[in-house]
């Protein structure tokens, strides 16, 4: 199991969402956002999911995988959120 956490710069809109979404699903391992202040888990393969609460600014997500590819698929939302949120 991978974990890294990301402060949200900025509201995260549906198209941010639809682009983890489909990243996410390239990669066998699971992939779930933990947000830090309430402790709710979003499976970062559903869209459905990923709307279920919005991301806000100043929230931690704390990125988990586990799985075969569990590193890519860390280093890959890694980079999607940081290209989202300016960084």
């Amino acid at each position: 199991m991978r974990v890294h956490n990301v402060k949200v710069s900025h509201d995260l809109q549906p198209a941010d969402l639809l682009g983890i979404v489909q990243a996410a699903n390239r990669y066998r391992s699971s992939i779930q956002f933990i947000l830090e202040e309430s402790s709710m888990v979003l499976d970062a393969k559903s869209m459905l999911g990923m709307m279920l609460r919005p991301i806000r600014s100043g929230t931690i997500l704390r990125i988990q995988t586990r799985g075969g590819d569990e590193e890519e698929a860390l280093d890959e939302m890694c980079r999607l959120l940081e290209k989202s949120l300016g960084a």
